[in-house]
């Protein structure tokens, strides 16, 4: 089947500055005490760090009434984001995906204009990196199961 249920919503300079004030909102509402003032550093950081980023990316996925569509539609995205993520590295740019909570916040997806039938999958920044940080990766050998 060829499907192709992905869509990615690039944010401009206006529309970053609104998904960092989304992003903020969301963070606040999980803090016990968000009008604190040691915690507006924090807040004011997450704004920062988002509008400075140089791409952003939200992928959606095309949902569906047959469940077994629905799910093949969501892992298909996610193969997306993947492919677009190793293409983006052989140019040197790095990415990162991230999913969680914040992807079904009421408010991105307004101010998305999502249809119902759409469900964000997550958010993939991306931009050339200043470094490349050297992480110990578990070795292939601990994460494979070969069976006879």
């Amino acid at each position: 089947r060829l499907t192709e249920p992905w869509q990615f919503f690039v944010l401009g300079e206006t529309s970053k500055r609104r998904f960092a004030e989304i992003r903020r909102d969301f963070r606040a509402a999980t803090m016990p005490n968000p009008k604190a003032p040691e915690v507006q550093p924090a807040l004011a950081k997450i704004v920062e760090d988002t509008i400075h980023t140089p791409a952003i990316i939200i992928v959606t996925a095309q949902g569906h009434d047959d469940p077994e569509l629905r799910e093949e539609n969501y892992w298909a995205a996610f193969g997306a984001v993947y492919a677009f993520m190793l293409g983006a590295w052989s140019l040197g740019i790095g990415t990162y995906f991230r999913t969680g909570a914040f992807r079904d916040h009421p408010p991105l997806r307004e101010f998305l204009g999502l249809a119902a039938d759409r469900r964000i999958i997550g958010s993939l920044y991306a931009g050339y990196p200043a470094t490349v940080p050297q992480k110990r990766r578990t070795p292939a050998s601990e994460k494979t199961v070969w069976l006879d």
